[in-house]
């Protein structure tokens, strides 16, 4: 999975070495994207994302942690242009640098935002998903610094009933010192998480109008069928489609994992699919 090349309107706006230097960037921000797919248990996961420049200002990251858990980071830069881009390269180096060694993930958001608020210009922020998936209690720990809302997909047996993660923080890099919570919600088999940035859901077309959130789920619930790989190819390809002759000013990231099940488990009413999460 590599970041493309700049659109026509930006290229044509550079110059011969320029647009080596743009693709010399562009090979280092690539090396930053994870290039691994640890194997964890019972977790069938993937994640792509299309750039809307030759540089991207979204930032992703998953690992594998102690005990077989699943580490993973979302965030998304704001601005354009190239001092959005190193930004971007910094806040994946601080989450990729401070990942081990904290006791919550709390604490690690905090002191990522606050290093990041040290090279962070005035009027600049990110917003930034981390979360820690525990395979063997099936349990998802998470801290959400001001990012668009992760969906968790609760399969009941009517359908998928949509919870989403809402912020439990601020935005990193524009306050001194923030405070952040950690959330904890349980994963049944069958269900599943998808996290990304605005971008996907503010892609518009030639008339302006925004393929939305809406369309994203309706999306991701016509797909459950598949493995989590086609899901997340089908919803960036229909999402690319919709906007197709528009001009797309923002990156699309997305990441969905799905619980595996077996024949024998049963799934919740979509009466109690909401009352998983666990304090």
């Amino acid at each position: 999975m590599m970041i493309g090349i700049p659109q026509r309107h930006h290229y044509d706006l550079l110059s011969a070495t320029d647009f080596e230097e743009w693709e010399k960037a562009r090979e280092v921000q690539n090396r930053s994207f994870p290039t691994a797919h640890p194997r964890i248990a019972g977790l069938d996961y993937y994640s792509d994302w299309r750039p809307a420049e030759g540089l991207c200002r979204d930032c992703l990251d998953y690992f594998e942690l102690p005990e077989g858990n699943l580490g993973l980071a979302i965030g998304d830069v704001a601005g354009k242009g190239l001092a959005a881009a190193l930004l971007t390269s910094s806040l994946h180096g601080l989450a990729r640098a401070l990942r081990h060694g904290y006791r919550s993930l709390a604490e690690l958001t905090a002191a990522i935002d606050a290093l990041f608020y040290e090279v962070c210009p005035d009027n600049s922020y990110a917003t930034i998903f981390l979360a820690r998936y525990d395979p063997e209690r099936r349990l998802l720990h998470y801290v959400n610094a001001g990012h668009e809302p992760p969906i968790v997909l609760r399969k009941t047996d009517r359908g998928y009933w949509p919870v989403e993660l809402e912020p439990t923080g601020p935005v990193i890099g524009m306050l001194r010192r923030s405070a952040f919570e950690e959330g904890v919600i349980s994963l049944l088999p069958g269900d599943m998480l998808a996290a990304y940035t605005d971008g996907l859901c503010e892609a518009a077309n030639v008339r302006g109008e925004a393929w939305g959130f809406e369309r994203l789920l309706s999306t991701i619930r016509a797909s459950s069928y598949l493995k989590a790989r086609d899901i997340v190819d089908r919803v960036l390809e229909t999402a690319e489609s919709f906007c197709a002759g528009g001009l797309r000013y923002d990156d699309m990231t997305l990441w969905l994992g799905r619980v595996e099940e077996t024949a024998r488990e049963t799934r919740p009413s979509e009466d109690h699919a909401a009352l998983a999460a666990v304090a």
